[in-house]
């Protein structure tokens, strides 16, 4: 078997194996973090039952039966204030905020004041309840419930009029989208690149000025959308689709380069495009197992953004000049020169480490999503059904790259060159706009909407022009390629 089609089938040998290993400890610790959480559950249901009546009785005007209510909560509160501190310092400090706000409404018998305040609170203790708030140590349980509550809240918020509130909560949402987005992911691709595109769109629409009315579509959009997804439920086949969704863009590349290092009679060429691979697999496991046990994926949601957002942008430039060179060199005639008169080294030694950093760049890119969604099933599903999930996942990826390379190797060199060079662009075009909207979701770029730009988030066309005009470039500079070419041919045959 050739050295190149071994190395592509170790390397998803091995990352099968790394996955598995990886996601049984993390099912473990999920677990038993869940087991450690319960008793808390239990008694903050007692609480919440209360606050429900309260809100009942103050929306009714019984604010002497509301008062009553709530010095339930207050007696719950004041037993179970230092295990809440102990647990998450912050949330035990959300909790005391909003009970001595509703303390004074009730002192001033103000019924409509209290039952905003209850509302409040209510929301507060359902995230202490789901075990969503980031602990002392780090980490945070956010359930897509609750993110759905906490989506309610934003909408809230806008409807009263404080937006500035509601965007600091949207800014919120961005970060914790990590959290959620594997149970999204898993159940529908639609929904969760819609979702991603809501939240960079509710960002600009509450920025400057603000659109309340436009916000408020987006919040009641994303609430639609997810809240069918809450009580889902997964099977191995759920797990085997991650892999396959994320993965099979970043196959289409390496696919492609190995394509074009055997077609140049490179092995040097080969091997660093394995070790490019190889390096963005091994970067992306560190990562996602680095944040689903050691950190918190709230506070890590913003990096995660940049990682995207960067490698999207810079794998997007070096796929430009690789859709380029392929397209030039589909002529059949210029491509035996260029062999003949440069043989083995027709790849020279930088343009050895370029392949390397486009592999790197588009398997992180794909890759890091990919850990941490499969991450994010651990606990839901028998670690049976995961893991089996996972290794019929890439299993079939790896059929699909040995399909891709061992059919290219028989093609004629013009129609895989051909080919090979307009997926290159479409991923290149595809990369720019979504890593330009990871940037807008990590805050590096500003969030715009214009409401006059096509839109379809599954193609990464958002309507913004900072995604928009970059890619209206890159098909500018790719018909004029074309244009050139067919003069510059055209000349030629009259000379």
């Amino acid at each position: 078997m050739p050295y190149g089609d071994r190395r592509l089938r170790l390397h998803f040998n091995r990352l099968t194996i790394l996955f598995a290993i990886m996601l049984l400890i993390s099912s473990m610790q999920t677990i038993q973090g869940k087991a450690y959480a319960e008793p808390g559950v239990q008694d903050t249901t007692n609480a919440l039952a209360e606050t429900e009546r309260m809100i009942q009785q103050l929306d009714s005007g019984s604010i002497e039966q509301g008062s009553e209510s709530f010095s339930a909560v207050k007696k719950w509160w004041n037993a179970n204030k230092a295990e809440a501190k102990r647990q998450s310092l912050d949330m035990a400090l959300e909790i005391d905020g909003k009970i001595a706000a509703l303390s004074l409404s009730f002192v001033i018998k103000d019924s409509k004041q209290a039952a905003t305040h209850a509302s409040d609170l209510r929301f507060s203790l359902q995230m202490y309840a789901e075990g969503a708030f980031v602990m002392n140590d780090g980490k945070t349980n956010l359930s897509l419930g609750t993110y759905v509550l906490k989506l309610r809240q934003t909408g809230d918020l806008i409807d009263r009029g404080e937006l500035e509130q509601a965007r600091s909560e949207t800014k919120l949402l961005q970060r914790q989208w990590l959290t959620v987005e594997g149970d999204v992911v898993s159940q529908s691709q639609s929904v969760y690149s819609d979702s991603e595109r809501d939240l960079v769109m509710l960002d600009a629409y509450l920025s400057g000025e603000g659109k309340p009315e436009e916000a408020s579509m987006v919040v009641d959009r994303m609430i639609r959308s997810l809240s069918p997804l809450i009580d889902a439920q997964y099977s191995w086949w759920d797990a085997a689709l991650i892999p396959i969704r994320e993965g099979i863009e970043a196959l289409l590349v390496v696919g492609t380069l190995l394509m074009f290092a055997k077609k140049s009679n490179s092995k040097p060429a080969q091997r660093w495009v394995a070790y490019g691979t190889m390096a963005g697999v091994a970067l992306s496991i560190v990562v996602g197992f680095g944040v689903a046990l050691l950190l918190s994926s709230s506070a890590f949601g913003r990096n995660n953004a940049l990682i995207n957002g960067w490698t999207g942008v810079f794998a997007s430039l070096m796929l430009l000049y690789v859709s380029y060179w392929l397209h030039r060199n589909s002529d059949v005639k210029r491509w035996n020169g260029l062999i003949k008169t440069k043989s083995d080294m027709a790849i020279s030694g930088g343009k050895m480490l370029s392949l390397a950093l486009i592999a790197f760049f588009a398997i992180t890119r794909e890759g890091l999503e990919t850990v941490i969604f499969l991450i994010g099933m651990a606990g839901k599903m028998p670690a049976t059904s995961l893991v089996g999930g996972i290794v019929a996942g890439f299993g079939l990826l790896a059929v699909v790259a040995f399909a891709i390379i061992k059919g290219g190797n028989r093609l004629p060199i013009r129609p895989v060159f051909l080919v090979s060079s307009l997926i290159v662009f479409y991923l290149c075009f595809k990369f720019m706009g979504s890593g330009i909207h990871s940037l807008q979701m990590a805050g590096i770029v500003p969030s715009t909407v214009d409401d006059y730009l096509p839109e379809r988030a599954s193609f990464s066309l958002y309507p913004s022009w900072y995604s928009t005009l970059p890619q209206l470039l890159f098909v500018m500079a790719g018909l004029s390629v074309i244009v050139l070419q067919r003069v510059r041919h055209t000349a030629q045959k009259y000379k």
